[in-house]
């Protein structure tokens, strides 16, 4: 189907020629789980697509490429114009085979192939906002709601400096972010300007992963950037969770003319170039304990059993699973629950997918506040408390939380 123009509360929305295939934009679109994004970019023939566009604000826009299977384009990596083109459409191509298909952008002459790999590339979803740090905390948010990382593109100097509060933010709740941060090349850095400041480590070990590339060049294997791509994205996404920062110098950046660069840095990529799928996989190995339970956990098994007057604090939750086992233990406890408001269990009659949320439950609304009385202190006098905190740095076979006795 397709739209014209229709209002939009304080904006203006154009929406040209919309054509919403469903079942080739969803079923095609890798997952971090390992399947396929059927993305055929890089292969001879790929699809076109429509552009779904429409601006929020004077800041921000948003632009969705939806791939349109009526029409068919011949294009390839080979056609790429220059050797920034062709580093920049590798980067993104294997982005979306690792399922991130979210990008945030703000705008920026020396982030620009990236930004132009970005934006045409038929299943990616792109939001720009010139505002690096309120975009740095929509990527985070985000993250947080889908639990997959969002890739924010800046351009080079202070741009990167400003995505600080939010990648800390990231780091401390282990929320996947992918950061493709544009750098002035070697020759161009440390002259004075805003725009060359050491980028090298700079958010220190607030990331997960970080990894500065050479500027684009035909010497070098371009498998090289696929491999970073995949490193970057499996820190991100596997314990501890958390952003990852790979940074990008470019030199002529804005410069779009054709200009001849050597095919054989492409050599090693022709299975790669063949298929939908990730260049590297990883193979996770997964332990299981069979015979007891740790030593830490039946210290803790211990303390519960000669718990007379228990207190159970559920603080952050991420994941619907993860709520269940916290409701599980406050079931299998009976004690009074004080739901923090991370947790999410404070607006728990809005949790439909959990009707019984409030069947056998004592809930302590708003503890925090009450503690402030004399009274209440008096009366609240637990002997043990279990503090319920998912911690995606650190993984347990039972219970993931931290025991207080008082």
């Amino acid at each position: 189907m397709s739209f014209d123009c229709f209002p939009f509360p304080g904006s203006l929305i154009q929406v040209h020629q919309i054509f919403w295939l469903g079942s080739q934009v969803h079923t095609d679109v890798h997952s971090l789980g390992g399947n396929d994004t059927g993305s055929d970019l890089l292969l001879e023939e790929a699809p076109t697509f429509h552009q779904f566009y429409f601006r929020l604000s004077m800041t921000t826009a948003f632009t969705c490429n939806l791939p349109d299977s009526l029409s068919i384009s011949h294009s390839s990596v080979q056609d790429c114009a220059n050797i920034n083109a062709v580093w920049s459409s590798l980067i993104i191509e294997e982005c979306t085979r690792l399922g991130l298909t979210y990008f945030c952008i703000a705008p920026g002459s020396r982030s620009s192939p990236l930004a132009i790999a970005a934006s045409s590339h038929p299943l990616t979803t792109c939001i720009s906002c010139f505002d690096e740090r309120a975009l740095a905390f929509h990527a985070v948010g985000y993250a947080r709601g889908s639990y997959r990382p969002a890739v924010v593109i800046t351009s080079s100097g202070t741009a990167v400096s400003n995505l600080l509060p939010a990648v800390v933010e990231a780091s401390q709740d282990f929320l996947p972010l992918l950061l493709l941060t544009a750098d002035r090349p070697p020759e161009l850095q440390d002259t004075g300007a805003n725009q060359s400041i050491n980028q090298v480590n700079h958010f220190g070990s607030f990331v997960r992963f970080f990894f500065s590339l050479p500027p684009p060049s035909d010497h070098i294997p371009a498998r090289m950037v696929l491999t970073t791509v995949d490193s970057a994205a499996y820190f991100a996404t596997h314990a501890p969770h958390g952003p990852v920062h790979i940074n990008c110098p470019f030199r002529e950046p804005l410069e779009h003319s054709p200009r001849e660069w050597a095919s054989n840095c492409l050599k090693g990529l022709e299975y790669w170039m063949s298929r939908a799928e990730p260049f590297t996989k990883y193979i996770v190995k997964q332990f299981h304990t069979c015979n007891g339970l740790s030593g830490e956990v039946l210290n803790v098994l211990e303390v519960i059993k000669h718990a007379s007057r228990g207190l159970l604090l559920l603080g952050a939750i991420h994941t619907e699973d993860e709520l269940w086992a916290a409701l599980l233990l406050a079931k299998h406890l009976s004690w009074p629950v004080a739901a923090d408001i991370l947790s999410g269990l404070r607006l728990r009659k809005a949790l439909t997918s959990f009707p019984e949320v409030e069947e056998n439950f004592l809930y302590i609304d708003n503890l925090d506040h009450a503690l402030l009385s004399d009274l209440v202190r008096a009366w609240v006098k637990p002997d043990t408390i279990i503090q319920v905190l998912i911690n995606k740095k650190h993984f347990f076979s039972f219970f993931p939380f931290m025991l207080v006795e008082l």
